[in-house]
């Protein structure tokens, strides 16, 4: 289109253009739609694997501190305080409690955990199936362990004078063998986090 020829009062004669602007077609959308759902689609399953390793970073987290609030209270109440753990289709869990009775424990599945006389809870965490994580004690170990009054050392439950103490006690908290981490709590009782054997998680091996 020809440009329009303005005069100007005390000037030479100014000469503008006018251009015409182009915008997207509708196949050109439909594309740029097309191929913003297939990038997201491809990305989803690398999102959802984040969140969920954040999530068992999390739970790992909570229990460290949980074994260091336990081995504290075991000093501050003078009196050993068990961790006992336990699992049903709802989930995983575990109990902080302290008792008078080596035969009675709680039981973190049940609504109200510590019904025995003697049991004292001091706290229950359960862990939902639905989060995919679970918390067990690693195979062959017993379900329980206790944290001594005195020196906040790891103590066996009921019979430390009859079978060999335990020397260390390890905690696997997964969704699967990529995403694990093992808590390993030591003959003096202090927590610490690595990763097992097949393991990405970001922490230092095992």
């Amino acid at each position: 289109m020809k440009g329009k020829l303005i005069p100007t009062r005390g000037f030479s004669t100014v000469h503008c253009s006018q251009t015409t602007s182009r915008g997207f077609t509708l196949v050109e959308l439909m594309v740029v739609v097309a191929l913003t759902v297939i990038v997201i689609t491809l990305a989803a399953p690398s999102f959802q694997r984040m969140i969920e390793s954040q999530r068992l970073q999390s739970i790992n987290s909570q229990l460290v501190t949980d074994l260091q609030f336990a081995r504290s209270e075991s000093a501050t109440r003078n009196a050993y305080v068990r961790v006992t753990f336990r699992s049903n289709a709802s989930g995983t869990c575990y109990s902080l409690y302290t008792y008078t009775n080596n035969a009675t424990q709680c039981d973190c599945r049940n609504a109200t955990p510590c019904t025995a006389a003697g049991l004292v809870e001091i706290k229950t965490v359960q862990v939902k199936s639905d989060t995919k994580v679970q918390v067990r004690p690693q195979g062959g170990q017993p379900i329980e362990f206790a944290f001594e009054p005195i020196t906040g050392a790891l103590y066996k439950v009921p019979t430390d004078f009859i079978s060999p103490p335990l020397t260390q006690y390890t905690i696997r908290t997964f969704i699967d063998s990529e995403r694990a981490l093992n808590t390993i709590v030591g003959l003096a009782g202090r927590p610490s986090v690595c990763a097992p054997a097949g393991s990405k998680m970001q922490v230092q091996a095992c």
